[in-house]
């Protein structure tokens, strides 16, 4: 990363990396954003405590597993939560239904409840300096142009849109309620190795013939390699600069979707999509299969939902100048570097285990 602002708080510098207790919770580090974030946390000598659901997989972290401390709970469980915050001086949420279908329960229970519970704990624990909270771009409802964070969210109806809105504003209420210094970043499209929705789904799509192009995938992906995520967030998450404010994270590349794809396929040995459809077309689609499917309460995923269409027909080019400014964003791992280390994750034998060829 850049040069950070070091003005930070007396806790956030009283309590460094130690053998004795953990100094770093987070929350989701079974999944893919918070499984690296936890081993680089790890690299950085920090002491990380997780807190996973019983029976998670904890593939994302295997490899520090021995390094770390475990407590078994879930955002839901305030208990478990509060044993986890114990003691810790920073807290990375990472824990979120991050999917573009399923029970809006679901999506309410873990992404704005819990995310409310997160702060409410780190506040009863009385050691915890900073939450970092991790939300999306998605909150801004997918404008037909990009915009910064001076921008405001827009509820357009879709359960992940609409749960993360309403998760930022639940954060914000319980910092305001209990003082709790909080920061919350934006990601765009993050994707590399163990990435479920951009790696190893379009992947299967790809192998199996169904990946197709909206608006001919000409289209600014907003794409973030992963460790330029997590270096990102503990970035923001110890500047003095960032409390109380809200970032977006993408690498600068203006890479499109067609880009992304194809590099993808040579990768795997296939041929690129060859079907494109219209925004309008796709939408349509998308709109009628959102529909039946939930007309005859199927609980699978729809062929086409407009969570992905908006994603892939809309510039994702989102202003990060806040983040270069405020705790010096910068993203160290380029696209063809990031792809070839995607690329390689998907030839081991992990990779092969997700997208079988």
């Amino acid at each position: 990363m850049g040069t950070h602002n070091t003005d930070l708080s007396a806790a956030e510098t009283a309590h460094a990396p130690s053998e004795a207790a953990a100094d770093v919770l987070v929350t989701g580090a079974s999944g893919f954003i918070g499984g690296h974030l936890t081993r680089r946390l790890v690299a950085r000598g920090h002491r990380v405590r997780v807190l996973v659901r019983s029976g998670s997989d904890p593939s994302g972290f295997a490899d520090v597993a021995e390094e770390i401390e475990t407590e078994i709970g879930d955002l839901e469980d305030r208990d478990s939560l509060c044993r986890a915050a114990k003691g810790v001086t920073t807290v990375y949420n990472c824990a979120g239904v991050s999917a573009d279908w399923g029970p809006w329960e679901d999506f309410h229970r873990v992404n704005v409840e819990g995310a409310k519970r997160v702060v409410e704990a780190a506040h009863q624990a009385g050691t915890v300096s900073r939450v970092l909270h991790v939300s999306t771009t998605d909150v801004y409802g997918y404008p037909k142009q990009p915009c910064d964070e001076s921008a405001g969210g827009k509820d357009i109806g879709l359960p992940y849109n609409r749960s993360k809105l309403m998760g930022e504003r639940a954060v914000r209420k319980a910092a305001g309620e209990t003082g709790m210094r909080v920061t919350i970043v934006r990601p765009v499209s993050v994707y590399g190795p163990r990435s479920k929705d951009f790696v190893i789904e379009i992947g299967n799509l790809l192998l199996q013939k169904q990946m197709l192009y909206i608006r001919g995938g000409n289209v600014p992906a907003g794409l973030l390699y992963v460790d330029n995520a997590v270096d990102a967030m503990i970035a923001a998450a110890t500047s003095g600069e960032t409390v109380g404010k809200v970032y977006n994270l993408r690498d600068p590349e203006r890479t499109t979707w067609r880009q992304y794809v194809e590099a993808l396929a040579v990768g795997l040995g296939v041929k690129p999509p060859w079907l494109n459809l219209p925004a309008p077309v796709a939408t349509g689609a998308a709109l009628l299969s959102e529909k039946l499917y939930g007309a005859l309460r199927i609980t699978s995923r729809p062929v086409l939902t407009r969570h992905t269409v908006h994603l892939f027909e809309r510039d994702q080019s989102y202003g990060i100048q806040q983040a270069q400014r405020d705790f010096g964003f910068e993203s160290p791992v380029g696209f063809t570097e990031g792809m070839r280390r995607t690329l390689a994750w998907l030839d081991s034998t992990e990779g092969r285990e997700h997208v079988a060829r």
